[in-house]
Order: structure tokens, then C-alpha cells, then sequence
């Protein structure tokens, strides 16, 4: 599809600020929200975001095309902080060449909604059908507000599941863009299925997404009850990827085995757990394991160790050792010719060098075994 817009050279840092959320969704695990975690300094955020700018421009002095830089603040619920409009103001002064995203779940009132339409420039708003009709009104409400810059993605709760339609037929009317989204993306394993952080849905629920996404020309598999075979949409609207094939929704987000460039598109801040990471639900570091790339606190070693990379020539290319793909299913990747790839992006000079692929599943995930304390 050469019509297409490519927008591979973005470099997206996603940066979650902390636990706390003004809400409490039942499918919303504990290693995403509460309302008792402490908040991260301004200072600090200021500091860390000089090391993430030094991170960012030693991968811009190897690649082809400059990237642009995208911030996208989430927790949480960024705009509880005390300091983040404050924060996003000095960005807008001091880091100009970066966006700056929000994920929020669109609970504020007149005055922070003002704040979020004049200091951020775009972002995901999320609707959530076990806030109170009062938020949930707001939501709608700041949704057409925000809707030359936000895009929604509409949680379906399965016990919820008629009013999501109500909200999908409301946002139509006021041209809203809107993603309506399965919740987890773990639905086969029944642990997370048993906790409530991924639903299972009936074979007419399942028909509602089906025919939704056959309305906006994409083929799905007809799976009766099941997710699989359903696919999925990049959550950022980016379009995919994949030895040569571009697409808006994947029919299959197993990458198991692929080379894949997260790396040099991504990279992710977990400041509750003072952590940085090549991605949010890839975790897969420069070694292959998934685990971090080294702490917030000790960024300057991250810096040097792929500055060290970069300039001996030779860098880590990951391969996937995961049987799903979350968020980050955009990223340029191969099955057997990522050497073309990785070549249309970088420096010629620069080589690459296959990390071995390590054994890993959803249960041995780092990520998983936080978030149920195994």
C-alpha cells in the first residue's frame, strides 16, 4: 500500500510517572495503579529528561534521517502529579523538538482540560465504563474537545459491553477517532483471565468486533468465542511493517523468532520502579532476556553501553523471544530479511549483530511475574 503514510522514523518514549490513578478499574493490575504511591520530583523528571535527550540523539547520530522525538506521558493517571503541567511547560520551552503525548483517561474538569489542549500536542484518551456516570460524562464531554488531537480507545467491559456500543454510535456522530479495545492481551492465559485483568467475551461480542473491523476492510478469521484469529490495531494508529507488508491491523501478534528494531524506535521509563526499558510490553533488552536496560537513576551507564555499541560498529539486533506482541507490533521487523531493513534505517557504516534468541513465554515474563508477585 504505497498510499500509506511512513512514520517509521518516529522515536516514541514512553514514560509512566507512577501508580497513582484516579481510578481503580477492576482489569487494571496492581503494577499500574493505586492511589498511595509517591510522586516523582520535578527535578528529578528534569534531569532524567537531559539523559533521555543524550539517549535519544546518540541513536539520531547513526541513523539515516533524523527521528522525531515523541514524549507520551501515562501511570497512572499523568495529570494527578502535582508538577506535570509544570513539567510539560519547561518541555515545551527547553525541548521544543520533542512532542509531548498524554494517555489519560479524560477524567478532569474546565480548567486541567484547558491545560491539556494548550501543552500537549496530541494524545489517547480512554474510556472506562467503572468510573461514575459523573466522569464518565466528562469523558464524552473532553473527548469532542480534544478531538483534532486525541484519539479514544474505548475499553469493552464485557458486563459493559452494550453501553460501549452506545459510546462507539455516540463518538460516529461527533467524529471522534476511536479504537474500540479488547481488554488484555493475554486472553488465553487463565490466570490473568481468573484475576479479571483480561476478559473473555461470548460468541456475539466476539461477532460485534468481527464485523467492526470487516467494516473498516480488514480480514479477520472467524474464530467463534475466541480472540485468536481476531488480530489487532497499533493502539497509536502507526501503521505496520513487516517484510514488505503494510497494514493498519495484524491478523497474528506472534512474532516468535522474528529480528526486530524495538530498539531503535522505542524506549520506556518506569519511574515507579526507577527502570528503563527498550519497550513497555516487550521489555527485551540489548542482551536478548527481558528484563531492563539499567535504572533511571543510573542512566549515564546506559548511555555509555550502547555509546560503546554504536561506536565500535557493531549492535544487537533482538530477536523476539515472545509467542505475543503488545504494543510496539509497528516496529520494523523480518522473518528472514531484516539486513535490507536495518540497512533502509541506519548508517552504512553500521553493522548489527543477532542477540541468541532466549527461551521465553508470557509466565516467565519479568513484567508478569511483578505484576502477580510470583
Amino acid at each position: 500500500m504505497n498510499d500509506i503514510e511512513d512514520l517509521s522514523n518516529r522515536y516514541q518514549i514512553i514514560w509512566d510517572l507512577g501508580r497513582r490513578c484516579s481510578y481503580s478499574c477492576s482489569y487494571c493490575p496492581p503494577h499500574r495503579n493505586n492511589k498511595t504511591s509517591p510522586f516523582v520530583t520535578y527535578d528529578n523528571l528534569c534531569q532524567t529528561m537531559d539523559k533521555i535527550d543524550e539517549y535519544s540523539s546518540l541513536y539520531d547520530s547513526f541513523r539515516k534521517r533524523p527521528s522525531k522525538k515523541k514524549l507520551s506521558f501515562t501511570g497512572g493517571e499523568p495529570t494527578v502529579h502535582p508538577d506535570f503541567f509544570n513539567f510539560l511547560e519547561y518541555l515545551k520551552n527547553e525541548y521544543s523538538d520533542y512532542s509531548r503525548g498524554l494517555t489519560t483517561n479524560g477524567w478532569f474538569g474546565s480548567k486541567i482540560l484547558d491545560k491539556v489542549m494548550e501543552l500537549t500536542t496530541g494524545g489517547t484518551l480512554s474510556y472506562h465504563c467503572e468510573a461514575t456516570l459523573k466522569m464518565k460524562e466528562r469523558v464524552l464531554e473532553n473527548a469532542v474537545q480534544l478531538k483534532e488531537k486525541f484519539k479514544v480507545n474505548v475499553m469493552f467491559h464485557r458486563d459493559y459491553f452494550e453501553e460501549c456500543i452506545g459510546v462507539c454510535e455516540y463518538f460516529d456522530k461527533y467524529r471522534v477517532n476511536y479504537i474500540p479495545r479488547i481488554i488484555g492481551d493475554e486472553e488465553l492465559d487463565e490466570k490473568a483471565v481468573s484475576l479479571g485483568y483480561a476478559h473473555k467475551y461470548d460468541r456475539k461480542q466476539m461477532s460485534w468486533f468481527r464485523e467492526y473491523w470487516k467494516r473498516k476492510g480488514q480480514n479477520v478469521a472467524e474464530s467463534g468465542n475466541t480472540q485468536k484469529g481476531l488480530g489487532r490495531p497499533c493502539c497509536g494508529g502507526r501503521c505496520f511493517k513487516a517484510d514488505g507488508v503494510d497494514s493498519y491491523f495484524l491478523p497474528s501478534t506472534n512474532f516468535l523468532g522474528w529480528n526486530c528494531m524495538v530498539n531503535w524506535f522505542f524506549l520506556f521509563l518506569n519511574s515507579e520502579l526507577d527502570a528503563v526499558y527498550t519497550h513497555q510490553t516487550c521489555a527485551v533488552n540489548l542482551n536478548g532476556d527481558v528484563a531492563p536496560l539499567g535504572k533511571i537513576s543510573n542512566f549515564n551507564s546506559i548511555i555509555d553501553e550502547l555509546a560503546d555499541k554504536l561506536y565500535n560498529k557493531n549492535v544487537p539486533m533482538i530477536t523476539c523471544p515472545k509467542t505475543f506482541c503488545g504494543c510496539g507490533m509497528c516496529i520494523t521487523k523480518s522473518k528472514s530479511n531484516i539486513n535490507e531493513l536495518f540497512k533502509k534505517h541506519v548508517i552504512n557504516e553500521l553493522d548489527y549483530t543477532v542477540v541468541s534468541q532466549k527461551n521465553s513465554n508470557y509466565n516467565d515474563d519479568i513484567t508478569v511475574k511483578k505484576l502477580f508477585n510470583l
